[in-house]
Parts: structure tokens; sequence; C-alpha cells
């Protein structure tokens, strides 16, 4: 059968010379290996906001003030938008972070960019145990892990934007704007724990198939 048709792609050989071309760029790779301490403590500082946050929602909604007529007051108005500005700080912040320690870099480089789709999703069942690990792809499997879990702080990014919500349900509970901020946080939340989960995986990966020339 002729591996190339109208309704498929070209058939995908081992010698394919993307995979060649793909390990190349992994052996030049460089990026971040370590995890700064300055991005530890930024999970801290967003964590505690988001935790007072949710803390000044729920006395906002328990106010007897509110009820039945659920409306913004000139204190929580107050307190919403500072809420909304912690957010962007968080935001912010985490950009100044990834930025200064080379995160962003080392999150999105892809050695694997040149690889086709298929390609691409043969390493990422490797990594998630999906897959047997094979030897000769191991370096892609590595840089593959190494980019997952490096993009789990970005998780940061979806902390600044949920403690935003937050802030505008403080600054004006009504029954849309609280019922909105709960879908919001539904979502960001399981897009969360999707990031999460994928790190975790990575992060067992790369410890199973260490690397003999990096500490990660």
């Amino acid at each position: 059968m002729d591996p190339i048709s109208a309704r498929t792609r070209p058939a995908e050989t081992d010698d394919d010379p993307r995979w060649a071309q793909a390990l190349a760029s992994a052996g030049r790779a460089q990026g971040a290996r370590t995890r700064p301490r300055l991005l530890t403590w930024s999970w801290v500082l967003a964590l505690t906001v988001l935790a007072l946050a949710g803390v000044l929602l729920v006395a906002v909604l328990s106010t007897e003030a509110l009820v039945p007529e659920p409306g913004p007051s000139g204190g929580w108005e107050a307190a919403g938008l500072a809420v909304q500005g912690a957010g962007l700080a968080v935001m912010v912040g985490y950009g100044f972070v990834a930025w200064r320690t080379g995160l962003f870099q080392a999150a999105w480089w892809q050695p694997t960019a040149v690889l086709s789709r298929a390609q691409r999703r043969s390493l990422h069942a490797q990594v998630r145990g999906r897959a047997a690990v094979d030897p000769a792809r191991l370096p892609l499997a590595r840089a593959q892990a190494r980019r997952l879990l490096l993009q789990r702080d970005q998780l940061l990014l979806l902390v600044g934007v949920l403690v935003q919500q937050l802030g505008r349900a403080i600054g004006d509970p009504t029954p849309s704007t609280v019922a909105f901020t709960a879908v919001a946080t539904g979502v960001l939340l399981a897009v969360a724990g999707l990031m999460w989960r994928q790190g975790r995986r990575a992060a067992r990966f790369l410890a199973d198939h260490p690397d003999p020339g990096s500490p990660v």
C-alpha cells in the first residue's frame, strides 16, 4: 500500500529524520534546571491571598445586611477592589519571577516541535506511563516531562485570575456575580487539577528516568 494517500498523512518510520532533528535540539537544550526559592515564596503568598479572598467572600455572603436584597456597600466595594488588585499582583509577580529565572523559556521551549502530532503523542504516553519507554527517545521524553513539570507553576496565573474573580464577587455580591464566580471557580479548579496531575506524572517520570547531566 502506498504510504501516502488522500486520507492519510505520510507514513512515519523509525528512521524519520524528525526524530534525529529533535534529539539534536534536545542535546543543545539550555534552561532552568532547579526550582527558584523565589517561586516557592510566590506560591506561599499567592495561596495566602487566595485564602484571605475566600474568607472575605464568605463574610460578605453571611452578612445580614445583604439579605434579602444583596448589593454592594462602600466598604465591600473597596475590599473587592483591593482583592482584585492583589490578584493582578499575583499574576504580574509570577511573570516577573518567571522572566528573571528563565522559566518562561524553559517551559515553552520545545525540542519536540519538529515532530508530528502522532510522534509527540507517543512521547506523552511514555511520560504518563501508558507506553513503554523507548531508550532511543529517552532524551526527548525527559524534555517533554521537564516542560510539563515547569508548566505546573503557571497555575499561579490561574490563582491570580481566581482571586480577581473573588474580588468582583466581594465588591458586587449579587446572585448573578456569585453564581458566575462559582462556575468560574469550578472550571479553574478543574484545569488546575489537570495541570497538577500532569506535573506529578512528569516528576515521577523524571525520578524514574534521571538524566545524569541534570539535577532535575
